[in-house]
C-alpha cells in the first residue's frame, strides 16, 4: 500500500490536538509542535505523503520549513494552513515552497478532509509517475544493454568497463543528474552494433584500420544518439553519447554545448582503451598522463585516485573448474573458430559460466581462463586447488560496482 501518512505542523498545541481528534479516525495523522520537531520526525520516520504547515511559527516559519522539506522529500505534497494570508507571504509560499494548496484558517472539518484526500491522491499520482518513468527507462536500458551483449560482446564488454570507471570517478566528484551519465556509459557503445565485426575488433584491439573504416567507427556515437532520441526522457543521455569524443577545447558542436558528462565519458573511454594494452591500470594511467591537458583536471584527479585505490589488480589463470560466479575476465574469450564469446571486463554470472561449460564440453574451448584479482589478495603465484574441498582457496575478485541507476523524479 502506498504511503498515506500526513504530518501537521503548528506552534499551537491546542490546534494540533483538535485536528487530531477531528481527523484522526479518517487519516493517519502525526503532529509536530514547530518546524524543528517536524524535521526531526521526518528524519526518523519520513518521508510523509503530505505535510500541512502553519505559516507563522517561531524559530522557523512555514515557508522555510516547506522549502527544506521539498529538498529532503521532493515527492511530499505540501500544504500551507494559516490564518495570516497576506499577499506577499502567500506568493512567496507558493513560489518557494511549491505548494499543492493554500488553506486559510478557520477551515471546516469537511473542507480540510477534502483537501487532505486531494493531497493523498496527488501523492499517489506522483508515485505512479515515478514507477512508470523509472520502469520505462530502466526497462529500456536493460533491453538495449542485453541486446548489445548478444549482438556485440566486444562492445558490451567495453561499455561495462566504462560504466565501472565512470562510477569510480563519480564517487569522488558527484555531479547533478548523474543517472544520465551512468546510463550514457552503459550505452556508449550501442552504435557499434551497426559496424562490421572485423572493423570493431581491429579498432578495439588496437589494430591498423583503413581510413574508411575509421570513418565508420567515428559515426557510432551519433548512431547511438539517434536511437536513444526515440525514448522519452533520454534526450540528455543522447547528447552525452553523441559528444563523447569531442576534444576539451571544443565548446559546442552544431550549436549544441558539450555537456560536462561527455567530458567524463571521454576520459573513461580513453582510459579503458589504454588499459586494454597495458600491463596494469597504473601503466595505463601513466600513459594517459602524457596527454593530461586534454581532460578536465578535476575529473582526471578523480580517475587517478580511483585507479590507485580501487584498480590495483593482478591477473591470474584458472582452470575452468576453479572459476566461480562473480569473477571478472582479464582477457577476451574466443572459441576455436575465433568467435568472440565474452569480452575483457565482463563479470561471470551463473548463466555465463554455464555457457562456457557447454563450450568446454564440446571442446570448442580449452585451456585456462585469465581473471582479475586484487594486488592485496596475496601471492599471485598461489597454487590454486579445485573448488569444493575444504582446502580450496581462491583470492577474492575485485568489486567493479555497477549499482542500480537511481533516477530522481525531480530531475526528469
Amino acid at each position: 500500500m502506498s504511503n498515506q501518512r500526513i504530518l501537521f505542523v503548528d506552534d499551537d498545541a491546542n490546534l494540533l490536538g483538535g485536528i487530531k481528534r477531528q481527523q484522526g479516525d479518517e487519516f493517519d495523522l502525526t503532529t509536530a509542535l514547530g518546524g524543528e520537531e517536524a524535521l526531526q520526525l521526518i528524519d526518523r520516520h519520513g518521508p510523509f505523503a503530505v505535510v500541512v504547515s502553519d505559516m507563522r511559527m517561531p524559530v522557523m516559519n512555514g515557508i522555510e520549513l516547506l522549502k527544506r522539506i521539498r529538498k529532503l522529500c521532493p515527492d511530499t505534497v505540501r500544504i500551507m494552513f494559516t490564518g495570516f494570508a497576506e499577499l506577499d507571504s502567500t506568493i512567496e509560499a507558493i513560489n518557494e515552497g511549491h505548494l499543492f494548496r493554500f488553506l486559510a484558517k478557520p477551515c471546516t472539518g469537511k473542507d480540510l478532509a477534502a483537501s487532505l484526500h486531494d493531497a493523498l491522491r496527488q501523492h499517489a499520482l506522483i508515485e505512479a509517475e515515478r514507477e512508470l518513468v523509472e520502469g520505462t527507462l530502466h526497462g529500456s536500458v536493460k533491453v538495449l544493454s542485453e541486446v548489445l551483449g548478444l549482438v556485440s560482446p566486444l562492445a558490451f564488454g567495453q561499455s561495462t568497463r566504462v560504466r565501472a570507471i565512470v562510477d569510480g570517478i563519480l564517487k569522488r566528484v558527484p555531479i547533478p543528474n548523474q543517472w544520465q551519465l551512468e546510463i550514457a556509459a552503459m550505452l556508449s557503445s550501442l552504435g557499434c552494433v551497426t559496424l562490421p565485426t572485423e572493423v570493431l575488433e581491429k579498432k578495439l584491439d588496437g589494430g591498423s584500420i583503413a581510413v574508411e573504416e575509421e570513418r565508420q567507427f567515428a559515426k557510432h556515437p551519433k548512431l547511438a544518439a539517434d536511437l536513444l532520441k526515440a525514448i522519452p526522457r533520454m534526450e540528455q543521455v543522447s547528447r552525452i553519447i553523441q559528444l563523447q569524443n569531442v576534444d576539451i577545447d571544443v565548446a559546442s558542436v552544431d550549436g549544441i554545448p558539450v555537456p560536462i558528462e561527455s567530458r567524463v565519458l571521454k576520459l573513461a573511454i580513453d582510459f579503458d582503451f589504454k588499459e586494454r594494452f597495458c600491463d596494469s591500470p597504473l601503466h595505463a594511467l601513466n600513459e594517459l598522463k602524457e596527454n593530461r591537458a586534454a581532460y578536465d583536471p578535476t575529473f582526471f584527479a578523480a580517475l587517478e585516485d580511483f585507479v590507485k585505490r580501487e584498480r590495483n589488480f593482478h591477473h591470474v589463470k584458472l582452470n575452468f573448474h576453479e572459476v566461480v560466479q562473480g569473477m571478472v575476465l582479464a582477457e577476451d574469450i574466443r572459441c576455436q573458430t575465433g568467435t568472440l564469446l565474452m569480452s575483457k571486463g565482463q563479470r561471470l554470472t551463473g548463466s555465463a559460466i554455464r555457457l562456457l561449460e557447454n563450450f568446454y564440453k564440446n571442446k570448442s574451448l580449452s585451456g585456462p581462463l585469465k581473471v582479475i584479482v586484487r594486488s592485496d589478495a596475496g601471492d599471485v603465484e598461489h597454487e590454486f586447488r579445485p573448488l569444493g574441498g575444504p582446502s580450496a582457496e581462491i583470492p577474492p575478485t575485485p568489486e567493479i560496482p555497477l549499482p542500480p541507476i537511481e533516477i530522481p523524479l525531480s530531475d526528469l
